[in-house]
């Protein structure tokens, strides 16, 4: 394998790197830790907004969880009373960004407390059954959330009934 031009070393070769290793410069250039960092900025710009966005849709995902176990809690009612119940909107203001108290067990608090639902934990949207007072198969219900999550004044409203799941009433990027 004399004749084989990738197994020689040619001369100047092995002096760059015998000066390279002499003089300690080994690593990047600063070219390449440019073009690394605008790299870096470009995924971190892209990626940061798309986690945003999720973390604003897992937020947003209780408001139809925490319905589904109104209509739940509405339904039991109804088959022991005969009728559905109205229950005030709560929280009384809108939580916001920050998760706020569901305050379901205060004595003041008489519908919630008939009705027996309470959230698990702090909430982040407002509750509310609107309920007519029809006995039998005339009673029905509907169950309003509200959520201003991105704290933009434009408020995520989803509503359902003791016929429908909980439906999205505004578009998929209001949070």
């Amino acid at each position: 394998m004399a004749g084989d031009p990738s197994l020689e070393t040619s001369p100047n070769r092995l002096r760059v790197s015998a000066q390279r290793a002499r003089s300690g410069r080994s690593g990047f250039t600063l070219i390449e830790l440019m073009i690394t960092v605008s790299i870096i900025g470009l995924l971190s710009a892209l990626a940061i907004p798309q986690y945003e966005a999720l973390m604003l849709r897992t937020k947003r995902a209780e408001l139809p969880m925490n319905l589904d176990g109104i209509a739940s809690v509405e339904k039991g009612y109804q088959a022991e009373w005969g009728l559905f119940t109205s229950c005030s909107q709560l929280p009384t203001t809108m939580p916001g960004r920050t998760a706020a108290v569901f305050p379901a067990n205060i004595s003041s608090n008489l519908d919630w407390n008939q009705l027996g639902w309470t959230p698990d934990g702090r909430v982040y949207g407002q509750y509310s059954v609107v309920a007519n007072d029809m006995p039998g198969a005339l009673a029905a219900f509907t169950g309003h959330s509200y959520a201003d999550i991105d704290g933009d004044s434009n408020y995520a409203h989803v509503q359902n009934s003791q016929i429908l799941k909980p439906v999205m009433m505004t578009g998929n990027t209001i949070y």
